[in-house]
């Protein structure tokens, strides 16, 4: 009687990979025609195999048997039943170094056959000793970053957290050489560089890494690897994930600067506020005066004054909003309410630069905790530097999700202007940063600590077009 097993995985590839890898033997599965369709890393880490090299050919590559695949599981089965044991078959790797292993090979009964094919004493290799058996938990089950070279530059062995600050996926990279799974980046711009085989030593060497999906704050270590004779014959790579704590880092120095401010603001607004409260009501005489004596000269001139201390009035405000403590009023806030208040002004703004406005969450938003006029002084604020981003042409587009992480609704607002430079990016929320002419730089700070003090979150992302800012509220 033929061994058989049923296989409930062939909807997804990435649940097929999961299976295989979990097994703890070297394995490969086989279709009918005899192309292999998939192997686990074990098999890839004996015979030197890279995954892409192994999917789509012969099973004979591993196994060089003349016959099908079929001819070798009924001849592998007659053996079996006579010896009651698993049977011994030849097998090769890459190099075409050949060898014996115990096999068995398992068949899915079904109109198209599946073989998996085991390959039992091939673990042997990296199930041996202690040291190795630590390697597979650490590249398993651990958050620290793990890349090993052989002295070819080739990749050994890479653990999974490594692959998800990569961005990359570990079948398409074991025993791949790092100019392919890095084809495309300088040299010098590598987080795995060919000169660590040369000696380079790093140590808790801080660096950024960015893959297509997200920025990662790294902490890296490497050296080489030597055999008994003092010969290099590889490299590794240990790198730690603080983004985190960067950020938390970074998070603090900005409270301190911000609490900094509002203490010289809580001492000082008053008394520039006074005289501009004098100075603006003497001018508005002057005004009345120049105007009943024709002197329109003198009447322009005092018309900006008064603009510009309408303006350090406005500037006084913004930095009373940064003072410490505010008693900030929480209240249930209807979002689609302020939408339906705000979006007057917002259009209007727009239309008198050109500008469309796409508001895909109208009437969908949920309730949240927070002050309903200081909302909406955040959101007409980032609308308006979307707009301002933009120049004369684009779309300012609003939309909401919930976050990740289940506790917050994310009001996004985003342009499509040239987007915010990598150098600056980190800088936009610091008090009297910006970019604009007439700016204050304080506009994004008050916005920040607004959020802030009601639980939420200001996130930026900008890719090189457009620029899109993430208001994650708490919300009921």
């Amino acid at each position: 009687m033929g061994a058989s097993f049923s296989l409930h995985l062939l909807g997804s590839s990435r649940r097929m990979q999961q299976f295989m890898q979990q097994l703890p033997n070297a394995v490969f599965l086989v279709n009918q025609e005899g192309r292999i369709v998939e192997a686990n890393d074990r098999l890839l880490h004996v015979t030197g195999y890279q995954h892409e090299e192994l999917v789509s050919k012969p099973f004979s590559v591993v196994l060089p048997y003349r016959g099908s695949m079929e001819q070798l599981y009924r001849e592998l089965l007659k053996k079996e039943a006579e010896t009651e044991q698993p049977v011994e078959v030849e097998w090769r790797d890459k190099q075409g170094k050949s060898g014996k292993t115990p096999a068995m090979i398992m068949v899915q009964q079904a109109d198209q056959p599946l073989y998996m094919v085991h390959l039992f004493q091939l673990t042997k290799e990296i199930d041996y000793t202690l040291s190795q058996r630590f390697l597979q938990k650490l590249t398993n089950e651990t958050s620290l970053g793990v890349v090993i070279l052989n002295e070819q530059a080739k990749i050994v062995e890479i653990s999974h957290m490594a692959c998800k600050l990569l961005g990359i996926e570990r079948p398409q990279v074991m025993n791949r050489h790092i100019d392919q799974v890095f084809a495309g980046i300088p040299e010098e711009h590598r987080l795995i560089k060919r000169e660590l085989l040369e000696g380079v030593k790093l140590h808790n060497v801080a660096t950024t890494w960015t893959n297509n999906k997200q920025r990662y704050e790294l902490i890296v270590d490497a050296n080489t690897l030597q055999d008994e004779a003092g010969k290099i014959v590889g490299a590794y790579v240990l790198f730690k994930d603080i983004t985190n704590l960067r950020s938390f880092e970074q998070k603090i120095e900005r409270n301190e600067r911000l609490a900094m401010i509002g203490q010289i603001a809580a001492g000082t607004a008053h008394e520039i506020r006074n005289p501009l409260t004098s100075i603006k009501g003497f001018l508005q005489m002057f005004l009345q005066s120049f105007s009943d004596n024709g002197m329109m000269r003198e009447r322009s001139y005092t018309e900006i004054m008064l603009t510009e201390i309408n303006r350090i009035n406005s500037l006084v405000s913004e930095f009373l909003l940064l003072s410490k403590p505010r008693d900030v009023q929480y209240s249930l806030v209807d979002l689609n309410i302020i939408f339906e208040e705000i979006m007057p002004i917002v259009e209007s703004q727009a239309l008198l630069h050109g500008i469309e406005v796409k508001f895909a969450s109208r009437s969908k938003l949920p309730m949240v905790v927070g002050d309903n006029e200081l909302l909406k002084q955040v959101f007409i604020n980032i609308c308006k530097n979307g707009i301002e981003a933009m120049g004369g042409a684009g779309t300012l587009h609003i939309s909401h999700h919930i976050a990740p992480e289940g506790d917050k609704v994310s009001i996004d607002i985003r342009d499509t202007g040239p987007g915010i430079p990598v150098y600056i990016i980190d800088k936009i929320f610091d008090p009297f940063f910006t970019t604009k002419e007439e700016g204050t730089g304080l506009g994004l700070s008050v916005c920040q600590k607004i959020i802030h003090d009601i639980g939420g979150q200001i996130r930026v992302s900008s890719k090189g077009y457009g620029t899109t800012f993430h208001i994650l509220l708490p919300y009921l």
